[in-house]
């Protein structure tokens, strides 16, 4: 689905989501035309509760994927993000080389308009989860149901101003400039014309705040999970984007309140643990479907555990990842290898990442169920250590105590606590590489925000020579640019 070009269809999902609250399977309902039905979707509390419930689920079980295996390369909120800017930063490498034209360009950097059209689902997915957030916002604005609690109408609210900077977040990172729709009004979207990346900032900052007013300071909306937001989660978001936008006190201030809540979160020290439904490191979380193919498993994991240990995994770490971790790091537990032997490959070891360690072939009723983590406490460590580092309260001294933490957990020694500032972001440099690989594209965007991309990537052999700093950017999906000639693709992608 081309979310600009179809935002009716969009609209017209959310009366359908209703039927969510209370199951997890989706039916849909013949609904209005063209429209959402405020009465309808945002009568009373329960039929809300649905809407935004279904906001979740189709984050994390979309229906427009074939299989379960394909979820995470297709879905930009299952592990589509993950995987293809892990290519791009050199953390992944697909084994079918050449073979594979769209992965191959990915991992050497070469993207072209036709090989690029593999990211197009990250493009196509995220418009589709904002424009749902913002049908929630403006249905809950438009309802004048006395039945519909001022309670309830706040904490959805502040829901989907969440998902709706989450996504943008991802967006602006991935396209740079991109269109800011705020409403599902079609006539105000058909046309829209970029944005430039620090307005929409402005907007990410201010949907959070918001939602940091209006969400519980508890996870009783979800009955004690972490699948739905609270105040917290607004919090770590906004730490990393005030990081990102260079607000270091404000980064610090917003990640101390995170991982001062000691009652509701701690790093786990059995790292096996981290990724599970009831780490405590979680932050939040997105819960997987069980009556479907995944099971207890989460679709990343289910992509790229090859828990046999004979089969090729679909996406191999690349050799200096792997060197990248000091001797004796616990978190090498996160990685696991195959042989290939069942794939009459060369026999040498290929490695995968295990931060999910359900995957296709040992998913079981009594698996541990896993959860999707979209945030988790050993960031904000990594967040408050990079903005003392740059002058936030504490200094540089607190920035390495911080980092401290972090390895300490890992099994590794302390860093000196005297460190001058550039020996020190290089240090948050590599802990973030090896704490936060595989993660949510935190290496591609660690590199490009740090304007250390082009130093870091082009000495990786795969994607010499360099094709260009352009190739920092995503090319916009063509189909978007034929609809709508008022939005310009992105420089160095021709026609």
């Amino acid at each position: 689905m081309n979310p600009l070009q179809n935002i009716f269809k969009v609209s017209m999902l959310l009366t359908g989501l209703v039927l969510f609250a209370g199951c997890e399977k989706l039916i849909t309902v013949p609904p209005p035309r063209n429209t959402i039905t405020t009465s309808q979707v945002f009568g009373n509390d329960v039929q809300a509760e649905g809407a935004v419930a279904g906001m979740y689920t189709l984050m994390i079980n979309s229906g427009s994927v074939a299989t379960e295996r394909n979820l995470a390369k297709e879905l930009w909120s299952a592990g589509m993000i993950t995987l293809m800017t892990g290519m791009s930063a050199g953390e992944f490498v697909n084994p079918d080389g050449t073979d594979n034209a769209a992965y191959y360009a990915l991992t050497t950097n070469r993207l072209t308009l036709i090989t690029g059209a593999v990211t197009n689902n990250i493009w196509t997915t995220i418009y589709k989860s904002i424009y749902l957030a913002n049908g929630i916002i403006e249905g809950i604005a438009d309802s004048e149901s006395g039945a519909f609690s001022a309670e309830a109408r706040k904490q959805f609210s502040a829901e989907a101003k969440l998902v709706r900077a989450l996504a943008y977040f991802y967006l602006i990172n991935i396209y740079g400039d991109v269109p800011l729709a705020l409403t599902v009004d079609h006539n105000q979207t058909k046309r829209m014309r970029k944005t430039p990346v620090q307005d929409i900032y402005r907007q990410i900052i201010q949907d959070l705040k918001d939602a940091r007013e209006g969400l519980k300071t508890d996870f009783s909306q979800a009955a004690g999970e972490r699948v739905r937001p609270n105040k917290f989660a607004a919090s770590a978001l906004l730490a990393r984007v005030y990081l990102y936008t260079g607000d270091y006190p404000n980064a610090a201030a917003m990640a101390t309140e995170v991982i001062n809540e000691t009652g509701s979160f701690g790093l786990e020290t059995d790292l096996t643990k981290t990724f599970i439904a009831t780490s405590r490191e979680a932050i939040w979380q997105l819960k997987s479907n069980v009556t479907n193919g995944l099971m207890y498993a989460t679709p990343e994991g289910y992509l790229l555990n090859s828990s046999q240990h004979t089969l090729t995994p679909q996406f191999n770490l690349m050799p200096h990842l792997l060197d990248a971790f000091e001797p004796g790091d616990k978190r090498r537990a996160w990685i696991d290898s195959t042989d290939n032997s069942s794939d009459n490959r060369p026999p040498v070891k290929s490695y995968y990442p295990l931060k999910y360690r359900i995957g296709q072939f040992n998913n079981t009723v009594s698996s541990p169920r896993e959860y999707y983590v979209l945030l988790r406490l050993a960031e904000m460590y990594l967040i408050r250590s990079e903005a003392r580092a740059n002058g936030a309260e504490g200094g540089p001294a607190a920035g390495v105590a911080d980092i401290n933490v972090i390895r300490h957990r890992a099994g590794l020694d302390d860093l000196p606590e005297e460190m001058g500032k550039e020996d020190l972001l290089l240090a948050i440099e590599k802990e973030r590489q090896v704490e936060l690989f595989a993660e949510w594209g935190h290496r591609w965007f660690d590199l490009k925000r740090t304007n250390r991309a082009t130093t870091v990537l082009s000495s990786i052999s795969m994607k010499q020579p360099w094709q260009g700093d352009y190739q920092l950017l995503y090319p916009i999906p063509e189909k978007e640019i034929e609809y709508n000639n008022n939005l310009l693709q992105n420089p160095g992608y021709l026609f």
